[in-house]
């Protein structure tokens, strides 16, 4: 039995969840990941598009998963492992599509960063959405019905690097998104593609701030005592981002040049 400290921890609620409610959430992921595929193959631009598309349908499975094992009164432990992994990794991937964007636009301006600049931006961000992903999946893998103590602490540890890395990343994104922007003001022009990119941040700032409380001070359980208070902490902000990029039409603001940013490595090495 876990302590309620690893319960805060692991987001194991004190309430029995809706299974409308998270069939009714996922429902709405796959619908704008639909729109979003269909709007990226529309704009021909299939980068960052793809995976947008991705953590869209990523985040519908997770509340599929979560419907699942309500359904099964919590006896699912696949089920609740596939929920808390997909629901922890998202807003890792969101950061890097957000980074890919940025470098889309910088691309655009008439005298560009250097190679040097870009490609850094681009390792940045594939390295730290992998490893804090990598990190979250290990933290909740290694929590079993039958885990010792050790693993247990070993496993909170994890998670609570996993969200204190994912805030220190994204709070980044928004200073490293700003200097560039300053310096490269000619940027500035393409209103839409900016204001996604900074919603989207502060966006994350927000949710990834929400998850600091439960995971460093245990003993603020309203996300565990109210299923409503839950859904506007942790998926709301999720799901307003991917809203904003059907709404704004994310594929189409990055359609320009799209066929020399399909591979962002390539384009910049």
């Amino acid at each position: 039995m876990l302590s309620d400290y690893a319960q805060s921890i692991f987001n194991i609620p004190n309430y029995f969840p809706s299974k409308g409610a998270a069939f009714g959430v996922a429902a709405v992921y796959y619908a704008m990941g639909i729109v979003l595929a269909v709007q990226s193959f529309r704009a021909k631009n299939f980068s960052p598009s793809r995976y947008a598309v991705l953590i869209a349908l990523m985040l519908g499975g997770a509340f599929t998963a979560r419907g699942i094992y309500t359904i099964q009164n919590f006896s699912s432990t696949s089920a609740y492992t596939a929920f808390s992994v997909l629901v922890a990794i998202a807003p890792s991937f969101i950061n890097l599509v957000d980074y890919i964007v940025l470098i889309i636009l910088l691309k655009e301006v008439s005298n560009p960063p250097s190679k040097r600049i870009l490609m850094g931006l681009s390792m940045f961000a594939t390295s730290t959405a992998v490893a804090f992903g990598a990190v979250s999946i290990a933290g909740t893998v290694l929590v079993t019905s039958n885990a010792s103590a050790t693993r247990i602490e070993t496993a909170v540890k994890l998670i609570k690097a996993s969200v204190a890395g994912q805030l220190s990343v994204s709070i980044l994104f928004i200073i490293i998104t700003s200097v560039l922007l300053l310096r490269y003001r000619e940027a500035l022009r393409h209103t839409r593609t900016v204001a996604i990119i900074y919603v989207d941040g502060l966006l994350i700032i927000a949710r990834n701030s929400a998850k600091i409380v439960p995971s460093f001070y245990p003993q603020s359980s309203l996300m565990r005592d109210s299923e409503a208070v839950w859904y506007c902490l942790d998926p709301l902000f999720t799901l307003l981002i991917i809203f904003v990029w059907v709404v704004l039409d994310l594929p189409s603001r990055c359609s320009q040049k799209a066929a020399d940013h399909v591979n962002v490595y390539s384009n910049i090495s």
